[in-house]
């Protein structure tokens, strides 16, 4: 007997996302046009394996294929990238920051009077900006390193005390939701808890008591 069921569509963030490799190449052809073995040195991976990265992202509508009609100084003629959108990746450990982002429409820009200073100006300040996100990430990161000490602390305090398996159960409960009626709901209607807020007084009882 077969069951199916209704699968929930993957996004092209969240399959970008399932890919290490797919990240890499992605974050890479947001920067600039590469050629294949350009992506395949910095991935480490074949150009056959790049290729089909390539395939994924272009059945997203995520690749455009430049091409360099009268080459006079390159022998590549072919280079990939992003087709109006912008791949970014600010992880850092178990901490994982992608934003994929479709290119904003823009005003028309005029002919630079000094170009290569607004490029230059330009460049720095994505610099700057990509600095100061991976320095927020890493302030993230430690917040969230601290949240899950704490967490692991508070589960083997808990295990610590002298209750029993239904009053630790109770315990975890009230000490993890935001308050003691969310806790008093959970255990009502989760754990099928006829009289929640006594249980919950008897518990918190014997906590004070231990300490």
């Amino acid at each position: 007997m077969r069951i199916c069921g209704f699968q929930k569509a993957v996004t092209p963030l969240e399959s970008i996302m399932y890919s290490q490799h797919r990240l890499m190449i992605g974050q890479l052809i947001s920067t600039r046009p590469r050629t294949l073995r350009e992506l395949a040195e910095r991935t480490g991976i074949s150009i056959q394996g790049v290729l089909k990265h390539l395939e994924i992202l272009n059945k997203m509508g995520l690749i455009q294929e430049r091409t360099v009609s009268r080459p006079k100084y390159l022998t590549v003629k072919k280079a990939y990238s992003l087709k109006r959108a912008s791949l970014d990746d600010f992880s850092r450990g178990s901490l994982m920051i992608v934003n994929l982002s479709a290119e904003r429409e823009e005003d028309t820009l005029g002919v630079a009077r000094d170009a290569f200073a607004d490029l230059n100006g330009m460049a720095e300040e994505l610099l700057i900006q990509g600095r100061r996100i991976k320095d927020q990430s890493r302030r993230l990161q430690r917040m969230i390193d601290e949240f899950s000490a704490t967490k692991s602390r508070l589960e083997r305090l808990i295990e610590s005390l002298d209750l029993d398996s239904e009053e630790k159960l109770i315990a975890e409960t009230v000490f993890t939701e935001d308050t003691a009626e969310g806790a008093a709901k959970v255990l009502s209607k989760f754990y099928g808890c006829r009289n929640p807020d006594e249980a919950i007084s008897e518990v918190v009882a014997k906590v004070k008591k231990a300490g």
